[in-house]
Formats: C-alpha cells, sequence, structure tokens
C-alpha cells in the first residue's frame, strides 16, 4: 500500500483550499453522525440493562408487551431470568439475566472503543480545518495588499 502524498498547504492557490474546507467540513459531518448514531445504539444497550435490571426487581408479572412503538397488550412473564438476546443480524439467542447483561456491557465497551476512535478523527479533522481557516485567511489578506498596492 503506498503512502499518501503531503502537501504543503501553503502552495494551495485559495480556491483548492476552499474546496478542501469543504471535503474536511464534509467529513467532519459524516464523523459526527457517525458519533450520534453510536452514542445512540449505546443508550438503547443500556436501556436493555436497564430493563433486565427493573424485570428482575419487579414483583409483579404483569407488563405491558409492546407491539409496535405506540400499541401494547397486557402479558405475564414466564421467567424473569431466561431472556432472548439479539446477537446480530436478525438471530436471538436465549441467556441468562447476567449473561445477557455482560452481552451487552460488551457491545457498550465495544462501541465506547469504536467511539474514541471517532472522537480522535474528529480532533485531527477539526485541527486540519482550523489549519485550512488561517492559510486561507492569511491568503486572502495577502490578496488583499496586492490589490491594494496595484491600485
Amino acid at each position: 500500500m503506498s503512502q499518501p502524498q503531503k502537501v504543503d498547504l501553503n502552495s494551495l492557490p485559495p480556491q483548492q483550499l476552499v474546496e478542501l474546507r469543504k471535503n474536511i467540513d464534509q467529513e467532519i459531518s459524516h464523523f459526527t453522525q457517525s458519533l450520534q448514531a453510536l452514542q445512540t445504539a449505546q443508550l438503547k444497550l443500556k436501556d436493555c440493562i436497564t430493563s433486565i435490571n427493573t424485570l428482575e426487581k419487579s414483583k409483579s408479572d404483569n407488563m405491558l408487551i409492546p407491539l409496535s412503538s405506540s400499541l401494547y397488550i397486557p402479558g405475564k412473564t414466564v421467567t424473569k431470568q431466561d431472556y432472548l438476546v439479539d446477537i446480530g443480524t436478525g438471530y436471538y439467542v436465549e441467556k441468562k439475566a447476567e449473561d445477557a447483561k455482560k452481552v451487552y456491557d460488551k457491545k457498550i465497551k465495544k462501541l465506547d472503543e469504536d467511539a474514541k476512535k471517532l472522537r480522535d478523527i474528529l480532533v485531527q479533522k477539526n485541527e486540519l480545518l482550523n489549519g485550512v481557516n488561517l492559510i486561507l485567511r492569511r491568503k486572502v489578506i495577502e490578496m488583499e495588499k496586492q490589490q491594494e498596492t496595484n491600485a
């Protein structure tokens, strides 16, 4: 695999710097959306753990079962220790409560690692964007001074 070529930003004309800035902005937006999606997934997984804990502590066997986001039917729990856990791509595995929580904890930790990597990338992209903005401002000031001296 070849190394990416490094380009001196000071050597680029303002038009290319503007295009580069636009590309970096798009990348930052994409990575920010990805980070938000990871955080949403983490919240859903944490909700699963909370639901298991709540059901384990519950004294009643009665519950409402969601059929959709706004439609529920009454139901009763048969057991508070056995759960079907979504392990991905539509596959479910029966797990005991503690094992189910471990599965969700493992997924949350993986998402934490991925989110950290994304935050690191975002920091790098923001630093690059700041550098491009500084160089672009300097070049615009130089062009304005040049135009003043020519006028």
